[in-house]
């Protein structure tokens, strides 16, 4: 999917809201839809012929844990968008998402543009705010969050995960779309997720700079492991991940 190609399409502008100084506007040519935040580019991009389906690769890499998380599972996810996370893991009778979203007009063009799940419980809340005052636990984290096309400045803190981790139950994993500007930067991170999180692979992609981190208590399956669970896997497609898979890159323990 090349998204600059997207933008140069003939689209219809379906809502356009001002909130504080920030400008949300949601756009659809015949076959997506997507919102941009102070026209910062493509975000949440969604299939109009199978909504459920994970279009772009950064969204698809971050439902890994499925090809290794047994259900039944509670899943956190940290920054709502359009939902994908939330359309795509509605299949699943037994996995119960809650989304934590700091900005109510976010939340509510997603609930009318966006389809989002009924069952979806949704907290409008700073996620460092929720972490810090839940008492919910959860199997899997998805933090998905941008301020002004950068990540927040907590995910490079180690206190952040320890709060994290509290909030998890046995055996959790965490997945995390990162915008480092530095290597030093990236660094920093991994040496935070670490005192928390000690298993980690990194995953990056030829046309952005985010890497996605996935961080584990326990051992994370190797890549023949992944194509393996991949190939018997059936409940939504994740034929992206084939050449997901091959990327990953495992952070030594030690």
């Amino acid at each position: 999917m090349d998204l600059n190609k997207l933008q140069t399409k003939k689209y219809t502008q379906l809502h356009q809201v001002k909130v504080a100084n920030e400008l949300l506007t949601v756009k659809e040519t015949d076959e997506y839809r997507w919102f941009e935040h102070n026209g910062e580019g493509v975000q949440s991009l969604m299939s109009l012929k199978s909504p459920n389906h994970l279009v772009l690769p950064i969204p698809q890499s971050m439902l890994l844990f499925l090809l290794w998380k047994k259900t039944p599972l509670r899943v956190l996810n940290l920054g709502l968008g359009g939902a994908s996370f939330e359309r795509a893991l509605s299949v699943f009778n037994n996995i119960d998402v809650t989304s934590v979203e700091q900005s109510r007009a976010i939340i509510d063009m997603a609930r009318q543009y966006f389809k989002i799940p009924e069952k979806t419980s949704i907290k409008c809340q700073k996620a460092e705010d929720y972490i810090a005052t839940t008492h919910a636990k959860f199997d899997v984290v998805l933090c998905d969050m941008f301020i002004d096309e950068k990540s927040p400045e907590y995910l490079f803190d180690a206190e952040f995960y320890i709060k994290l981790k509290a909030i998890t139950l046995d055996q959790p994993v965490v997945i995390l779309n990162l915008f480092a500007e530095t290597e030093i930067q990236l660094l920093n991170a991994l040496f935070a997720i670490k005192k928390s999180f000690p298993f980690i692979a990194l995953i990056d992609f030829d046309h952005y700079k985010n890497v996605v981190v996935v961080c584990s208590a326990n051992e994370i399956p190797s890549r023949d492991s992944l194509r393996n669970n991949l190939a018997l896997f059936n409940r939504i497609d994740l034929s992206g991940l084939e050449s997901i898979i091959p990327r990953i890159r495992y952070i030594p323990v030690n």
